[in-house]
């Protein structure tokens, strides 16, 4: 297994978001996911629920990432995002 910093969680976070959402533009970590442009990105919930398949099997499979749809839901942003993906890496997998 791999490990993983909070940062790169963040980079792939972003790199994620960009390839899912068909995204032209890098996100902010500050930028709100679910408030409509030009302020935020304007995801529903259905949207970021979508998100656990490719966390799970293919952005943090290398380090075990598991997350459920209902959390993914409940981020505003995409700073907080990022943090329900690292608190659903194992604690083995995180690296300081």
């Amino acid at each position: 297994m791999s490990k993983i910093t909070k940062a790169a969680t963040l980079r792939r976070t972003k790199t994620m978001l960009m390839r899912e959402w068909a995204l032209t533009e890098e996100p902010t970590s500050d930028e709100e996911i679910q408030t409509q442009p030009p302020s935020g990105l304007g995801k529903n919930e259905n949207q970021l629920r979508a998100l656990e398949t490719p966390i799970e099997a293919i952005d943090f499979a290398d380090v075990d990432g598991q997350v459920t749809g209902s959390d993914l839901a409940g981020a505003k942003t995409v700073g907080k995002l990022r943090d329900v993906i690292w608190q659903g890496i194992p604690a083995k997998n995180k690296s300081p």
